[in-house]
């Protein structure tokens, strides 16, 4: 037969499988003259023998097909015709390479393929295994060898649980979904996607049967044909099986996705795109409606088991209504930094569109630091005072100063919750309103209600600057409101009547009132929760991001004091309190107290000392004599700029500083010790004359002191009771060996070959031969993914349920964003010009609205 001349009418081949192996595990194949497919290794021929099962079964030793095949297909008329030309392959097999034979069987022209294994790793009918893991491993490397991924087929099980009939299938056995409907739409009306078909209705299995009364298991039967393509030995990490994560790969995902990292690059640690997108969605769904009694047993455990953690929350109709936690470092942080705070409330944070409020301060650094945070469904009155009361139940102590916007509700409630706190509003919040209001815009062209700059300059000068006394305030605001003829504007005056909530010149009594005068440093912190925060996320999952945030912050603590303590500032002058200073000072308050030494030295001088019952009062001058108040037109100021700008502003050119000989102490009419809790320039100058080398103890403030907070309190991590830190650190001691053993085997690949075949035989040992029953469950890997140990069921929930029907004004309308009057006109004028019929000028207007319409009329 294999001279026969191929039939081109019945379209007859004939093909003839030539095996030799040259003993050094290189198997060369010869293909006669006939047509012949070949697509990556894989050997293929037409078959007519009706008895296919059995010439399989006569393969011989090395598992190759030995004999002369003889094929009939019929082609319809549309099908091509295929050439015959005479063709030699000689094709290399690797060793070890899956090898699969391609069957035609006659009539229909059916194609099957046949993998090509070793001997002993093909499954056999009646052998025999000690349990059943064993056998399902037996048969996924089988599988993994021949390129098919396995799935779970039809079971039966006794009572207790113990499998006495298993089949593993090929994952595309099954019947394909072939219908243009979607069947999950209730009345059929919606057209199916368009989408590729995977099933092919193959039927290679395993069978594998319990011997009674023992735990062996035999294979009781076995198809090894498959109806579809099989992997390529290049493709076999795009199969399901090779793409599977698992733990560790999903704990690698899921510490991305805190990071609000998504997925980029072609894979994922061994899985698809595909495959993070779908662990992220089987993690959400089994959070589901479980998410806030997850959130609250996490915490209650949490609180149960962490020293000084603190947990409130408040549920209504049994839904989680508010929430509160601070845990033990954020408490030493309130004790030594919580004199001033700032409350901003930020939106679309989580599913819900819960309220996130932090409690944020400055640090010794003058870095933001968080007291704690809440949750709230409602930004209203009451909730706030809640939120506000647990905060008191936790610290035990009110702030000096509480700073935020012009929530009236909020307003109300710390007036009522901490009356011996002073409340200040952000000045920022109020000035960005500027632009916003119609009277202006009347009184100024569109340009000039943006730039704002001939009234932004002077109404900058005054507000800001807080060396003005009040009633000196109130007469430069007066003139102000006379100079551009809006003494009858219904904002500015409602301005004027808060101007102790907001106004630096009524602070000045209070310590530390310069330090934070907008929320701007708080905003800058709640932009790092909301970058990487995902929109729409689970409240365990934010609950998460907020830790790592937190964390994170910790850490840039712990880095601040590292650097302060191991590098050493330059000095600029010679004088000795500087050094110091230098050793006594954060780096970032030492920069701020060496430069108001400079100033001392450089600009000022004592003009006389008067002695009087024991007090010495100096009178320092500043050496430019002919500069004594800087005009306000010279200031130019934007929104962004740095808040203290104005704080620069000189009244006078003589300030007065005192010196009690009892019991040391000065005092200047400036306010800059109390403004920022720093000596001024006019007592370092008067250092000098007393010849005092070093700054005294209670002129340091111990908020801007060195290490005011333990590293190791920085350092502890948000864990719960069932967490073992333990374990963490030894898995990370295990990835950091690795890491070292491979890179400093990566340039000997015969060490590093030996390396992996230690590896691949602690991996056998430890988890391969490991008993299915001690395998975490995906439920067992959620768990710990989420750091709960919360119900498995929906049942369970029926005491906190999710939060529903959130709406608050940050939510905007539809799902979107309020925007401003400023942005609009920002908008408007971005617009090309046209000119108007009643102006006659290139304007952004026409004649309907034209400013000059009804003065005309």
């Amino acid at each position: 037969m294999g001279d026969q001349e191929a039939d081109v009418n019945n379209h007859m081949y004939e093909e003839h499988y030539l095996a030799s192996d040259d003993g050094n595990g290189i198997e060369d194949f010869d293909f006669p003259d006939n047509d012949t497919l070949c697509n990556d290794g894989f050997q293929t021929g037409e078959n007519s023998n009706p008895n296919l099962e059995d010439a399989n079964n006569d393969e011989d030793e090395n598992h190759f097909v030995d004999e002369d095949i003889e094929v009939n297909i019929d082609y319809g008329e549309v099908q091509p015709h295929v050439t015959h030309e005479d063709t030699e392959f000689n094709i290399d097999f690797i060793e070890g390479q899956p090898h699969v034979t391609h069957d035609y069987v006659s009539p229909g022209g059916t194609l099957y393929w046949t993998p090509i294994v070793l001997d002993d790793i093909k499954p056999k009918v009646s052998s025999k295994f000690n349990s059943y893991g064993e056998a399902e491993t037996m048969y996924r490397k089988y599988a993994l060898e021949s390129g098919f991924d396995v799935r779970l087929g039809r079971v039966q099980k006794i009572k207790n649980g113990i499998i006495t009939n298993r089949h593993l299938v090929c994952n595309r056995e099954g019947n394909p979904n072939t219908s243009k409907l979607d069947t999950l739409d209730i009345q059929h009306k919606k057209t199916q996607r368009m989408k590729d078909l995977f099933r092919r209705n193959c039927k290679a299995k395993v069978v594998l049967e319990i011997i009674p009364g023992t735990l062996t298991y035999v294979v009781s039967d076995f198809v090894e044909r498959h109806n579809h393509e099989l992997f390529s030995k290049g493709n076999m990490h795009l199969s399901r099986s090779k793409r599977k994560l698992d733990y560790s790969q999903e704990n690698f995902i899921h510490n991305l996705s805190k990071q609000n990292i998504g997925p980029v690059g072609p894979s994922i640690r061994g899985g698809l795109v595909t495959d993070f997108k779908n662990a992220r969605r089987n993690l959400n769904c089994y959070i589901g409606g479980r998410d806030a009694k997850f959130l609250v047993d996490k915490m209650n455990d949490r609180k149960k088991n962490v020293p000084s953690f603190t947990f409130e929350y408040k549920v209504s109709n049994k839904r989680l209504n508010s929430l509160f936690w601070a845990d033990e470092t954020a408490k030493y942080n309130y004790n030594s930094f919580g004199d001033v705070i700032s409350l901003d409330a930020t939106f679309s944070m989580n599913k819900y569109d819960m309220v996130f409020v932090p409690f944020t301060g400055i640090d010794n650094h003058k870095k933001c630091v968080t007291f704690g945070a809440g949750l709230l469904s409602k930004e209203d009155g009451v909730s706030y005072e809640w939120l506000l009361r647990a905060f008191l139940k936790a610290f035990r102590k009110q702030p000096q100063l509480v700073l935020s916007d012009q929530d009236p509700a909020l307003k109300k409630a710390i007036d009522k919750v901490f009356p011996l706190a002073h409340h200040r509003l952000c000045m920022w919040h109020i000035t960005k309103k500027l632009p916003n209001k119609n009277e202006f815009i009347q009184i100024l062209s569109i340009e000039d209600a943006i730039t704002n700059q001939k009234f932004r300059k002077p109404f900058h000068s005054i507000i800001w600057n807080s060396k003005l006394e009040p009633h000196e305030f109130e007469n430069v605001w007066r003139q102000m409101l006379e100079e551009f003829k809006i003494t009858d504007n219904t904002w500015m005056n409602t301005m004027y009547g808060l101007r102790k909530s907001w106004i630096p010149a009524f602070f000045k009594h209070i310590p530390m009132s310069g330090l934070m005068r907008t929320t701007s440093l708080s905003e800058s912190q709640n932009w790092s929760f909301q970058t990487t925060t995902l929109t729409g996320s689970y409240l365990v999952m934010f609950m998460m991001t907020f830790e790592s945030v937190m964390e994170r912050q910790r850490h840039n603590q712990i880095l601040n004091d590292f650097n302060t303590a191991t590098t050493f500032p330059k000095f600029i002058t010679r004088t000795p309190y500087e050094p110091h200073a230098s050793n006594v000072y954060t780096r970032k308050i030492f920069y701020q107290v060496q430069k108001e030494i400079s100033r001392s030295e450089d600009s000022f001088f004592q003009k006389n000392v008067i002695s009087s019952n024991g007090v010495d009062t100096i009178i320092v001058m500043e050496k430019r004599k002919n500069i004594t108040i800087r005009q306000t037109n010279d200031v130019d100021v934007d929104d962004k700029d740095e808040e203290y700008n104005y704080d620069c502003l000189i009244r006078d050119t003589e300030y007065t500083v005192t010196h009690s000989t009892k019991d040391g102490s000065f005092k200047c009419t400036c306010i800059h010790f109390e403004h920022l809790g720093i000596l001024c320039r006019h007592i370092f100058c008067v250092f000098k004359f007393y010849g005092i080398e070093q700054i005294p103890e209670k002129y340091i403030l111990k908020r801007w002191r060195r290490d005011v907070i333990p590293t190791e309190l920085l350092k502890r991590h948000f864990n719960n009771s069932f967490d073992d830190s333990t374990s963490d650190m030894t898995a990370i001691d295990i990835f950091s060996t690795v890491d070292r053993c491979v890179s400093f085997l990566s340039h000997d690949a015969a060490k590093l070959k030996l390396y992996l075949d230690e590896q691949n035989n602690l991996k056998k040992k430890f988890v391969d031969d490991c008993p299915n029953h001690d395998l975490p469950t995906r439920a067992d890997h959620f768990k710990q993914l989420l750091g709960v140990a919360g119900p498995d069921v929906e049942s369970d929930v029926n005491d906190i349920q999710n939060p529903t029907d959130t709406r608050n004004k940050g939510c905007g309308s539809r799902r979107k964003r309020l925007k401003s009057t400023k942005e609009m006109i920002e908008k408007e004028i971005s617009k090309p010009k046209r000119k108007c019929a009643t102006c006659e000028q290139m304007v952004h207007h026409d004649k309907r609205n034209c400013p000059l319409k009804n003065t005309k009329k």
